[in-house]
């Protein structure tokens, strides 16, 4: 044990024993439950693994169906970590008492405008996304019939563009359901459903799910109501489709990320929590994935073309209260009732 009285040496003894220490604490496995697109779901979790020597698998579900499935499996979790999906089924959860506390220290990067919501809710889930809701067209659809593109929700119930317009329905699709959250949140209940009546004059389907855009970029209808992500996808695969931002405001979703109670990793869980809310992870989507969510670190950067979400006109939106079944239900029936949808 000669070695040990030399200074140099016991220094980079206990480097080593540092590192190694380390090592043994990132070692392991993790299990992710994702709801966000499965190249993101891919990308984020190799690089997590590849961070943490942490071997990292994941599930790709929706979030309804993730939702089920940590209700079904909540006295024998088979995952750890939920990452993605719009947050108010994440705070159906943790309402249900289905998620581990923990508030990471990466909260602090989160936009200021949710830090309420964090504030309230941030000892369970984790604000890591947002998806503005904007107005899709087909501008050579709309040359095609002499008319001027959209900047308002408000132009939308023009004659001109009968039978020219899809949205979501609402009571299959949570697009459709974030397109009255936004609306109500602009105008009240009332004025939206005087709105969305008038607005059926001119609907040429309601479509099933949000992902839908095929329809728009290919000139069936020429306009669809939705998240900005999808129309930045058409485009990229050259349709002639581009995405409006409504000079009324900006309506938005939020994607969340948080730990399944009793998790067998769930150190490891922590670290991801911690990983997913930082500026590296939050630019993976864009940057490996194909997909445009913006970053809510206040340190990331959107992909090119996109107005960063702090700097966006974002509109005020409850998502506790639009987040409660009760609400969701009764918002839904008086859509199908009010609207005659089709």
């Amino acid at each position: 044990m000669e070695f040990l009285k030399t200074p140099l040496k016991l220094t980079a003894l206990f480097s080593l024993l540092g590192l190694a220490s380390q090592s043994v604490q990132a070692a392991g496995k993790l299990t992710v439950y994702c709801s966000v697109q499965n190249t993101t779901c891919e990308k984020v979790t190799q690089a997590f693994a590849k961070k943490y020597n942490v071997e990292t698998q994941f599930v790709r579900n929706s979030t309804g169906t993730v939702l089920g499935k940590i209700k079904a499996e909540q006295k024998n979790p088979q995952a750890d970590v939920w990452y993605g999906g719009t947050i108010e089924p994440h705070l159906q959860a943790v309402n249900l008492d289905l998620f581990e506390r923990y508030r990471s220290p990466m909260q602090k990067e989160i936009m200021p405008k949710f830090k309420p919501l964090m504030d309230q809710w941030g000892d369970f889930t984790s604000v890591i996304y947002l998806m503005e809701m904007g107005i899709g067209v087909n501008t050579k659809k709309l040359r095609e019939l002499g008319v001027a593109p959209p900047k308002c929700f408000a132009d939308l119930t023009k004659p001109e563009f009968k039978n020219q317009i899809q949205y979501a329905d609402p009571r299959v699709s949570g697009t459709g359901y974030s397109l009255l959250s936004t609306l109500i949140s602009l105008w009240g209940e009332n004025k939206t459903y005087d709105y969305l009546k008038t607005l059926n004059n001119n609907i040429s389907q309601y479509t099933k799910t949000g992902m839908a855009t095929s329809n728009l970029a290919t000139g069936d209808v020429a306009i669809d109501l939705g998240f900005m992500l999808s129309y930045a996808k058409e485009k990229n695969k050259g349709a002639p489709v581009e995405g409006v931002l409504p000079c009324e405001g900006v309506g938005y979703a939020l994607g969340a990320a948080s730990i399944i109670k009793n998790a067998r990793n769930l150190e490891n869980a922590k670290l991801f929590i911690d990983f997913v809310l930082g500026k590296d992870a939050q630019e993976i989507p864009w940057r490996e994935g194909d997909s445009y969510q913006l970053p809510t670190n206040i340190n990331a950067q959107p992909a090119p073309g996109f107005t960063p979400a702090d700097k966006l006109k974002l509109i005020d939106i409850d998502f506790v209260k639009f987040g409660s079944p009760q609400e969701s239900k009764y918002l839904i029936e008086r859509w199908v009732t009010e609207t005659k949808s089709k």
